[in-house]
């Protein structure tokens, strides 16, 4: 479960202002019909053709639910679009305590945004405006009201300014526990077969027991809060109704108003009181849009990558590479990779080996740019990697990672075509299918119904192993790309397959190559083999000067 840092309810209440601030026109357009209707309505009991004053009220709250309605569309397409765009930007570094489709869920609250805005817009700034207005018609009835209206309007504020931090913490608390109930459940089923097979254990109740435990308390919680809130609303809506009555009671009896202002006061005064519990009934619902604007934000306020503002030129040549002095760990661990000094001319082919763990897929990784708290330095083209900007870099770079601690690349859920070209729009027809004819994936796409229009399932679910990573390869392998960072990417393929590939990347005189692998018929055709034991260089040459250590 995502990690809860520290929020308030006036930092979360800005979130919503600069949310609604982007839709400023239509939230006006919100105000003004309130205003409007507040207005007709109170003046009602003053107005002869009460009928009409209905009309208009009802017609001036049906173009607010008309102009909310926007509202609530655009919040769902502009989050939509938001995660979309932040997920691929995140930086990597930081997501090591999130297991990032579970904190994808809080995208649901949405839904929750959408219902409670429209109470935001529509029942309590009808409500407010309706007190603040009921309050200054009855100072024209007699100016004592002037100094109730104070009173209620302090007490008001006094009341939520001291009781709503401590329900904003139990809603966001509450909203964390219901999260974690769902990424319980999700686990579950991804794991569902370990589940079906283990039919002696009740772990998956028990453990659900604990979780759903944890929610009832906070709810509970959530819940006394509001209690307190609306008890001390209720108390002082009763005093504060009694003592305006009793006022106007003794302002008619001292004839300082007349029987038909009496009846209109006391008409203003209910209509006060009324919008007054419908501050109080939606008091949850301002809470449910806090927590859903800072639920959301933990994708939107994501940190994301750091980058240069240099363009990696499209050169057609290979990328020369210079590692200087590189020291790197993962957080929270020591050094994986330890003074790692190599270069890599345009061009190279080039094998990184050694043992499991020895930090092959590491030395990779720090290529792709994902990484920046490294010692040392990087150079591409002479210039620091950090100097340029990331989509340059990717854009002309095949990356295959397949390592567990590499959050791996895998198939999504989409046609094989999508899966293959990733969107790119310069890729031709002929260069799909000659690749895929290296692979030996022609067979298998040409015996689908509908061939590459053929949809995949999330992760590649009912593909054989071979397939999947045919065509992460055809992905990592397709474009003009400068430089190829592959790790054991001929894994699965046939002898026959093997060395249309091998031959393919290791030919290709305008790209630099490096293939992080165990097999030692890559190594013999590579230019350089960079061989790394416990993170640091073992040796450094030709496969023939080293074969005598990579076969020991």
């Amino acid at each position: 479960m995502a990690s809860q840092s520290k929020v308030s309810p006036s930092g979360a209440a800005k979130k919503i202002l600069a949310l609604l601030k982007l839709d400023k026109k239509d939230v006006s357009a919100i105000y003004v019909f309130a205003l409007l209707a507040g207005l007709v309505q109170l003046a009602m009991p003053l107005v002869a053709l009460v009928l009409v004053a209905v009309f208009l009220n009802g017609l001036l709250q049906v173009r607010q639910m008309q102009v909310t309605e926007k509202i609530q569309q655009k919040i769902f397409v502009r989050y939509s679009l938001e995660f979309a765009d932040r997920l691929p930007k995140m930086n990597i570094e930081k997501l090591d305590n999130y297991y990032l489709p579970e904190l994808v869920n809080r995208f649901f609250d949405t839904v929750s945004l959408q219902k409670g805005i429209e109470k935001l817009l529509l029942d309590i700034p009808a409500a407010i405006i309706q007190i603040l207005f009921g309050v200054v018609l009855l100072s024209f009835y007699h100016p004592v009201f002037i100094g109730f209206g104070a009173v209620l309007l302090i007490i008001l504020y006094l009341i939520l300014r001291y009781t709503m931090p401590a329900g904003f913490d139990a809603s966001i608390e509450a909203s964390d526990q219901k999260y974690a109930t769902a990424a319980w459940l999700e686990e579950m089923a991804r794991v569902i077969k370990t589940f079906k097979y283990s039919r002696g254990t009740s772990l998956n109740i028990e453990k659900t027991d604990r979780i759903v435990d944890k929610y009832l308390f906070a709810r509970t919680n959530y819940f006394k809060v509001l209690l307190t809130q609306y008890w001390s609303l209720i108390s002082f809506k009763l005093v504060i109704t009694a003592a305006m009555l009793i006022v106007g009671a003794v302002l008619l009896v001292d004839q300082q108003i007349n029987i038909g202002q009496f009846i209109a006061a006391d008409i203003v005064i209910l209509s006060v009181i009324a919008s007054v519990e419908k501050l109080i009934v939606n008091l949850d619902k301002v809470y449910d849009v806090l927590t859903s604007v800072e639920k959301l934000s933990k994708i939107t306020e994501s940190e994301i990558e750091t980058q240069g503002t240099i363009q990696l030129a499209e050169n057609t040549t290979g990328v020369s590479i210079v590692f200087n002095q590189v020291n790197f760990g993962y957080s929270n661990t020591s050094h994986v990779l330890n003074n790692i000094n190599c270069t890599i001319e345009s061009g190279q082919k080039v094998c990184i080996m050694g043992e499991s763990g020895s930090g092959k897929s590491t030395f990779l990784r720090l290529l792709t740019g994902a990484f920046k708290n490294f010692e040392g330095s990087i150079l591409i083209d002479y210039m620091p990697m950090g100097n340029y900007t990331l989509d340059s870099i990717r854009s002309q770079t095949g990356i295959l990672l397949t390592g567990i601690l590499l959050s791996q690349q895998d198939i999504f859920n989409g046609t094989i075509w999508e899966n293959i070209t990733m969107g790119n729009k310069e890729v031709t027809n002929e260069a799909v299918t000659k690749l895929v004819n290296k692979c030996g994936l022609t067979s298998f796409i040409e015996s689908l119904p509908n061939g590459y229009d053929t949809l995949l399932d999330p992760t590649g679910k009912k593909l054989t192993a071979k397939v999947r990573q045919d065509i992460l390869l055809l992905r990592a392998l397709l474009g003009k790309k400068r430089l190829l960072l592959l790790e054991e990417p001929l894994n699965f393929l046939e002898e026959e397959y093997k060395k249309h590939i091998a031959n393919f990347m290791l030919k290709e005189e305008t790209t630099t190559v490096i293939i992080a692998t165990s097999e030692g018929n890559i190594a013999k055709e590579c230019d350089l083999i960079i061989l790394l034991d416990n993170g640091s260089i073992k040796a450094m040459g030709k496969y023939t000067e080293l074969a005598h250590l990579i076969n020991q």
